[in-house]
């Protein structure tokens, strides 16, 4: 009985060690591909700023403040430790974390990394193995830069904490623990190894969910374009069949061409929603721009015209953004300030400078938003309405940031909803400049 009581602790202690080594290694090796595909991301960021790294990205030079906010922004998306940009010969040219890892100095790691840095080298994207630093387990990630070629003259480099580690330290007592004691521990393996399945499970489940995400936002991009040509067909002939059967007009425009009409329009939000490159920055003229935006808003007029008033500050307001897209954001904006205002209300469009900041104002004079609601609006998908695909804020909400700014709401029930656009203004430009006024 004793035997079969060892070999059975033998068995649950010898299956879990293994299931723990594999599992650490599997998450590793998952870690270390996320590591790299951010690393690439990081690279594209500063390719953007540095055709020639090693030459631009030295401290003080101009591309160096605009690689560097970019490289924070996926900093603090992903929750990452630090990110380096490193010359061929390991020098440091830039560094989120200066204190630990000097600019113009060289990268401290480059021994322990240097396997995965010359791959990055060579033009291919690699990943470290796991290393200790003050107490903590870090994980690098590099890609050339530029990225794509089969060469680099740099490679950025992405730095994080492999926090799964806690949950398998943890099973590691465990099966310490289990194995240190006798039948007893039969019991005890059980509940706690139950435990630590469960967090490790919860572990891969967060990092499979991230990838999963993304391929879903490729797939329905990729399904809303190719729908979009059968309804461009199907509207077409429903255009042709209204012309040859003016009798059955009306039916035809409610039941088909409203329909597609309508769908097109969800499919529309989709692919702008799944859009994710970069802004293209030229100069435009932000009041230009609003006052468009509500002049069309007028002439679109309605069984129900609203009054829609503008007040800007400023004759002009230069900013550096693409036109199209700051435009379509506004748009969606006062679009649901039409939707919401009652028939014989008004809506007010402003502009003006506050710390630094333009800040456009779209109030209106409708029902308002409930309190429940107000903290999910920018949610992709939510809406209180009976149409709509729910994207609309949402695509506002990523355009407005992908150009450095915020959005805000402000509303309560019967008392309207105020949306503030705060975008950054160029330095220089600081209080009304001749301000005019429309309606």
């Amino acid at each position: 009985m004793a035997l079969a009581v060892v070999i059975l602790v033998a068995a649950f202690v010898l299956a879990d060690w293994y299931y723990y080594a594999k599992t650490r290694r599997s998450l590793d090796e998952e870690f270390g591909r996320r590591l790299a595909a951010i690393a690439e991301l990081a690279s594209s960021e500063v390719s953007r700023f540095a055709a020639a790294p090693a030459r631009d990205l030295l401290s003080g030079a101009p591309a160096a403040d605009s690689a560097r906010a970019g490289l924070e922004r996926i900093r603090d998306r992903h929750s990452l430790f630090n990110v380096v940009v490193l010359r061929d010969d390991y020098v440091t040219l830039l560094s989120l974390e200066p204190a630990l890892y000097p600019e113009d100095a060289e990268y401290p790691h480059w021994q322990a990394d240097y396997l995965a840095l010359e791959r990055a080298f060579r033009g291919e994207v690699a990943a470290t193995d796991l290393y200790g630093e003050k107490g903590a387990y870090l994980k690098a990630g590099y890609a050339p830069l530029p990225p794509g070629g089969t060469a680099a003259d740099a490679v950025v480099g992405v730095e994080a904490s492999a926090e799964f580690l806690g949950a398998l330290a943890r099973l590691r007592l465990i099966l310490v623990a289990v194995t240190a004691i006798s039948a007893a521990g039969i019991v005890l393996f059980a509940v706690f190894a139950l435990r630590a399945a469960s967090s490790l499970a919860a572990a891969r489940e967060s990092l499979a969910r991230a990838e999963s995400l993304a391929a879903m936002g490729r797939m329905a991009a990729g399904i809303a374009h190719e729908i979009r040509n059968p309804l461009f067909i199907i509207r077409s002939a429903a255009e042709k069949l209204r012309a040859k059967h003016p009798e059955s007009a009306p039916d035809v425009e409610s039941y088909v061409i409203e329909e597609v009409d309508r769908l097109n329009g969800i499919l529309t939000d989709y692919l702008l929603f799944a859009r994710d490159e970069p802004a293209r920055r030229v100069p435009m003229d932000l009041v230009a721009t609003l006052d468009r935006c509500a002049r069309n808003l007028r002439e679109s007029g309605g069984e129900d015209p609203v009054a829609v008033e503008t007040r800007f500050e400023r004759a002009e307001a230069p900013f550096v953004g693409e036109e199209k897209r700051i435009e379509q954001a506004f748009l969606n904006i006062l679009l649901n300030a039409r939707q919401a205002a009652p028939a014989g209300g008004a809506i007010s469009v402003s502009l003006a400078i506050e710390g630094g900041r333009y800040r456009a104002c779209v109030a209106d004079t409708g029902a308002g938003i409930a309190p429940k609601d107000l903290d999910r609006i920018f949610e992709p998908f939510f809406t209180t309405k009976s149409k709509g695909s729910g994207l609309g804020l949402a695509i506002t909400k990523k355009i407005v940031e992908a150009h450095g700014g915020e959005i805000t709401v402000e509303s309560a029930p019967g008392a309207g909803t105020v949306v503030s656009v705060f975008l950054p203004a160029p330095a220089g430009t600081n209080g009304p400049a001749g301000g005019r006024d429309g309606a």
